[in-house]
Protein backbone atom coordinates (compact mmCIF):
# COMPACT_ATOMS: atom_id res chain seq x y z
CA UNK A 1 0.00 0.00 0.00
CA UNK A 2 2.85 2.40 0.72
CA UNK A 3 2.95 3.02 -3.70
CA UNK A 4 0.03 4.98 -3.51
CA UNK A 5 0.51 6.48 -0.05
CA UNK A 6 4.07 7.15 -0.57
CA UNK A 7 3.09 11.39 -0.18
CA UNK A 8 1.44 11.08 2.71
CA UNK A 9 -1.89 12.78 0.55
CA UNK A 10 -4.83 11.63 3.35
CA UNK A 11 -7.44 9.05 3.00
CA UNK A 12 -9.71 10.56 0.11
CA UNK A 13 -6.68 11.26 -1.37
CA UNK A 14 -4.89 7.79 -1.38
CA UNK A 15 -7.95 5.74 -2.20
CA UNK A 16 -8.97 7.63 -5.07
CA UNK A 17 -5.19 6.80 -6.04
CA UNK A 18 -5.84 3.19 -5.23
CA UNK A 19 -8.72 2.73 -7.11
CA UNK A 20 -6.78 3.69 -10.37
CA UNK A 21 -3.92 0.69 -9.92
CA UNK A 22 -6.00 -2.04 -7.93
CA UNK A 23 -9.20 -3.34 -6.60
CA UNK A 24 -9.52 -6.07 -3.93
CA UNK A 25 -12.50 -6.72 -1.58
CA UNK A 26 -12.33 -4.75 1.42
CA UNK A 27 -10.05 -2.64 -0.48
CA UNK A 28 -11.81 1.07 1.17
CA UNK A 29 -11.10 -0.59 5.15
CA UNK A 30 -8.08 -1.80 3.99
CA UNK A 31 -6.75 1.60 2.87
CA UNK A 32 -8.43 3.23 5.64
CA UNK A 33 -6.78 1.22 8.31
CA UNK A 34 -3.79 1.36 6.84
CA UNK A 35 -3.42 5.08 6.49
CA UNK A 36 -4.73 5.71 10.42
CA UNK A 37 -1.68 4.16 11.39
CA UNK A 38 0.57 5.57 9.48
CA UNK A 39 2.79 7.23 11.78
CA UNK A 40 4.25 10.36 9.89
CA UNK A 41 0.14 11.45 8.91
CA UNK A 42 -0.35 11.30 13.03
CA UNK A 43 2.57 13.11 13.34
CA UNK A 44 1.93 16.01 11.50
CA UNK A 45 -1.71 15.58 10.84
CA UNK A 46 -3.91 18.39 13.24
CA UNK A 47 -5.19 17.18 16.40
CA UNK A 48 -8.54 18.53 16.46
CA UNK A 49 -10.57 19.39 13.42
CA UNK A 50 -11.45 23.01 13.45
CA UNK A 51 -15.38 24.03 12.95
CA UNK A 52 -16.31 24.94 9.18
CA UNK A 53 -16.51 28.20 8.18
CA UNK A 54 -18.94 29.58 6.07
CA UNK A 55 -17.66 30.33 2.45
CA UNK A 56 -17.59 33.01 0.69
CA UNK A 57 -19.93 33.16 -2.17
CA UNK A 58 -18.59 31.43 -5.06
CA UNK A 59 -17.24 33.53 -8.19
CA UNK A 60 -19.05 33.37 -11.10
CA UNK A 61 -15.79 32.27 -13.43
CA UNK A 62 -12.02 31.18 -12.64
CA UNK A 63 -9.07 33.59 -10.96
CA UNK A 64 -12.46 36.43 -10.70
CA UNK A 65 -11.72 36.32 -7.16
CA UNK A 66 -8.02 35.24 -5.54
CA UNK A 67 -6.86 34.81 -2.01
CA UNK A 68 -3.18 35.20 -1.31
CA UNK A 69 -0.98 34.04 2.14
CA UNK A 70 2.50 33.59 3.00
CA UNK A 71 4.29 31.23 5.73
CA UNK A 72 7.62 30.23 6.41
CA UNK A 73 9.39 26.48 6.00
CA UNK A 74 12.47 26.22 6.95
CA UNK A 75 13.77 29.86 7.11
CA UNK A 76 12.49 30.09 3.67
CA UNK A 77 9.44 32.14 2.49
CA UNK A 78 6.04 30.67 0.45
CA UNK A 79 3.45 32.40 -0.87
CA UNK A 80 0.16 30.19 -1.60
CA UNK A 81 -2.53 31.92 -4.44
CA UNK A 82 -5.96 30.26 -4.45
CA UNK A 83 -8.67 30.94 -6.87
CA UNK A 84 -11.76 30.60 -4.76
CA UNK A 85 -14.04 29.38 -7.83
CA UNK A 86 -11.68 26.29 -9.00
CA UNK A 87 -9.64 25.88 -5.75
CA UNK A 88 -6.37 25.91 -8.40
CA UNK A 89 -3.39 27.09 -6.18
CA UNK A 90 0.12 28.19 -6.66
CA UNK A 91 3.11 27.53 -4.65
CA UNK A 92 6.04 30.03 -5.00
CA UNK A 93 8.96 30.38 -3.48
CA UNK A 94 10.17 33.83 -2.18
CA UNK A 95 13.73 35.49 -2.29
CA UNK A 96 12.31 38.24 0.74
CA UNK A 97 9.33 38.63 2.37
CA UNK A 98 8.52 42.12 0.94
CA UNK A 99 5.82 43.72 -1.17
CA UNK A 100 8.31 44.07 -4.21
CA UNK A 101 8.94 39.93 -3.94
CA UNK A 102 5.15 39.49 -3.83
CA UNK A 103 4.38 41.82 -6.50
CA UNK A 104 6.82 39.97 -8.80
CA UNK A 105 5.30 36.31 -7.81
CA UNK A 106 2.19 37.65 -8.38
CA UNK A 107 2.32 39.25 -12.15
CA UNK A 108 3.42 36.34 -13.94
CA UNK A 109 0.15 34.32 -12.50
CA UNK A 110 -2.45 37.36 -13.80
CA UNK A 111 -0.40 37.28 -17.10
CA UNK A 112 -1.26 33.40 -16.95
CA UNK A 113 -4.63 33.50 -15.87
CA UNK A 114 -6.28 36.86 -15.75
CA UNK A 115 -6.46 40.00 -13.70
CA UNK A 116 -8.45 38.82 -10.60
CA UNK A 117 -11.73 41.10 -9.77
CA UNK A 118 -10.80 40.69 -6.56
CA UNK A 119 -7.26 39.69 -4.16
CA UNK A 120 -7.78 38.87 -0.82
CA UNK A 121 -4.97 38.90 1.83
CA UNK A 122 -4.24 39.38 5.46
CA UNK A 123 -3.21 41.98 6.70
CA UNK A 124 0.48 41.67 6.64
CA UNK A 125 2.51 44.57 6.10
CA UNK A 126 3.81 43.57 2.70
CA UNK A 127 0.20 43.26 1.66
CA UNK A 128 -0.93 47.16 3.49
CA UNK A 129 2.17 49.17 2.40
CA UNK A 130 2.13 51.75 -0.59
CA UNK A 131 3.71 49.28 -3.07
CA UNK A 132 1.24 47.23 -2.79
CA UNK A 133 -1.50 49.81 -3.05
CA UNK A 134 0.02 51.01 -6.46
CA UNK A 135 0.21 47.60 -8.13
CA UNK A 136 -3.25 47.09 -7.33
CA UNK A 137 -4.26 50.34 -9.01
CA UNK A 138 -2.36 50.34 -11.63
CA UNK A 139 -3.65 46.28 -12.47
CA UNK A 140 -7.03 47.30 -12.00
CA UNK A 141 -7.87 44.24 -9.12
CA UNK A 142 -9.75 45.45 -5.63
CA UNK A 143 -7.39 44.35 -3.05
CA UNK A 144 -9.30 43.30 -0.02
CA UNK A 145 -7.80 42.21 3.48
CA UNK A 146 -9.14 39.83 6.11
CA UNK A 147 -10.26 40.96 10.01
CA UNK A 148 -7.15 42.00 11.88
CA UNK A 149 -8.63 39.80 14.53
CA UNK A 150 -9.94 37.08 12.33
CA UNK A 151 -7.70 35.88 9.53
CA UNK A 152 -9.21 32.45 8.86
CA UNK A 153 -12.22 35.19 7.05
CA UNK A 154 -10.10 34.17 4.57
CA UNK A 155 -10.68 30.23 4.66
CA UNK A 156 -9.52 28.99 1.27
CA UNK A 157 -6.40 30.33 1.57
CA UNK A 158 -5.72 29.46 5.20
CA UNK A 159 -6.34 25.72 4.22
CA UNK A 160 -4.60 25.62 1.16
CA UNK A 161 -1.60 26.92 3.18
CA UNK A 162 -1.64 24.23 6.10
CA UNK A 163 -2.37 21.77 3.25
CA UNK A 164 1.23 22.81 1.55
CA UNK A 165 2.85 23.18 5.02
CA UNK A 166 1.44 19.42 6.09
CA UNK A 167 2.22 17.88 3.00
CA UNK A 168 5.80 19.15 2.65
CA UNK A 169 6.31 18.04 6.90
CA UNK A 170 5.84 14.71 5.63
CA UNK A 171 7.73 14.76 2.36
CA UNK A 172 10.61 16.00 4.77
CA UNK A 173 9.88 13.19 7.40
CA UNK A 174 9.80 10.47 4.84
CA UNK A 175 12.41 11.60 2.70
CA UNK A 176 9.73 12.46 -0.18
CA UNK A 177 9.72 14.87 -2.68
CA UNK A 178 7.29 17.59 -1.79
CA UNK A 179 6.37 18.66 -5.35
CA UNK A 180 5.94 15.16 -5.88
CA UNK A 181 3.30 15.65 -3.13
CA UNK A 182 1.71 18.81 -4.19
CA UNK A 183 1.20 17.32 -7.85
CA UNK A 184 -0.27 14.18 -6.12
CA UNK A 185 -2.36 16.41 -3.25
CA UNK A 186 -5.73 15.72 -2.98
CA UNK A 187 -6.31 17.50 0.53
CA UNK A 188 -7.93 20.93 -1.60
CA UNK A 189 -10.39 19.51 -3.38
CA UNK A 190 -12.23 21.36 -6.78
CA UNK A 191 -16.03 22.43 -7.43
CA UNK A 192 -17.95 19.73 -9.11
CA UNK A 193 -17.23 20.57 -12.78
CA UNK A 194 -14.46 22.75 -12.43
CA UNK A 195 -10.90 22.43 -13.94
CA UNK A 196 -8.95 19.46 -10.92
CA UNK A 197 -6.68 20.38 -8.58
CA UNK A 198 -3.19 21.35 -9.33
CA UNK A 199 -0.37 22.56 -7.95
CA UNK A 200 1.51 24.98 -10.11
CA UNK A 201 5.03 25.21 -8.44
CA UNK A 202 7.75 28.29 -9.36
Amino acid sequence: MTAFHSSHIGINGSLRRARELFYWPGMNDHVKTFIQRCATCREVDPAQPKLTFIPHTVPSRPWAKVAVDLFVVDRYGYMVTVDNMSNFWEVDRLDSLTSQSIIQKLKPHFARHGIPDTVMSDNGPQFVSAEFSRFSQNWGFDHVTSSPGYPQSNVKVENAVKTTKRLMAKARQSAGDPWLAFLESSEILPAKGSRPVRCNVS
